[in-house]
């Protein structure tokens, strides 16, 4: 199983895609100090964080220009607040980058049968699911690491401290967010191992979070269900909450949640893959 891990690393490192997914995270991290303001994809949300706190004067001022530049002045005239705090509430675009490392790790393996080699070499099915599960999480965690502290840093040379939450803040807020990004990265494992193609693993994931969400806002619609109620609980919701200084019973809840993710979906996966006619 070590033998594995370390071969796929040397594999994931030796190539260029994730070095690609490094340079991308840090630009978009970049943008976003600069423009002071973090991108989401997905839905919009009503969470709130210092750097919208602005009167309707500001916004006015905002909305009028057309000026990255101005907007950054009238940004910092509003007072300071924590931009990389903010960044890490748009958290949820890094689901994408995850893609982009199952399907490296594991589902070309499996879409390419170089699977069937690895398991006729006295390989358990259970050991190549864990140690496929742990590069992930292992590669997965090291961007997370790198978006956070990067954006940190970018942000306090080019916003200064005022604009700064602290370290000790990021690294507090990167141990909230890890249980359910853990969660999410099994899901995608479990996806990978279920379907073990990578058309159908990029048709199914690219478009899932957006999907899940317009689903949910749905049924929402149609049965008047509160839909801010339920999304609280849905993945980019829960990011952004947990950096908004969530209740201790919102912690509990959401940690509950993320274990729950991780069990579940690797249980799937796992038990898919067991039973699967490897070709």
């Amino acid at each position: 199983m070590l033998n594995m891990i370390k071969a796929d690393l040397y594999r994931v490192f030796k190539g260029k895609a994730l070095y690609i997914c490094v340079l991308v995270i840090l630009i978009l991290a970049t943008i976003s100090c600069y423009e002071m303001s973090p991108g989401r994809i997905g839905v919009q949300t009503g969470y709130a964080t210092e750097n919208s706190m602005q009167d309707q004067e500001t916004i006015d001022k905002i909305n009028d220009t057309n000026s990255l530049q101005e907007t950054r002045e009238i940004m910092k005239e509003t007072g300071s607040f924590p931009v990389d705090k903010a960044q890490m509430g748009a958290n949820a675009n890094l689901y994408y980058f995850f893609i982009v490392v199952v399907v490296i790790v594991l589902v070309t393996d499996l879409s390419n049968s170089t699977v069937k080699n690895t398991l006729s070499s006295a390989i358990s099915r259970k050991k190549y699911y864990f140690a496929k599960l742990f590069t992930c999480l292992l590669l997965c965690t090291g961007l997370i690491l790198i978006n956070n502290y990067g954006s940190y840093l970018i942000n306090l040379i080019m916003n200064g401290s005022n604009f700064s939450s602290g370290i000790l803040e990021i690294t507090k807020l990167t141990l909230l967010q890890l249980p359910m990004m853990y969660g999410i990265i099994s899901l995608l494992v479990c996806i990978g191992f279920l379907f073990r193609r990578t058309a159908t693993f990029n048709a199914i994931t690219l478009p899932f979070i957006m999907v899940v969400q317009m689903i949910i806002m749905g049924i929402a619609t149609i049965f008047e269900f509160d839909v801010d109620k339920i999304l609280f609980y849905e993945f980019q919701y829960v990011l952004m909450n947990l950096v908004s200084n969530p209740t201790t019973t919102y912690l509990i809840q959401t940690l509950i949640l993320a274990f729950s993710y991780i069990v579940i979906f690797n249980l799937i996966g796992y038990y898919s893959f067991k039973k699967a006619e490897v070709k």
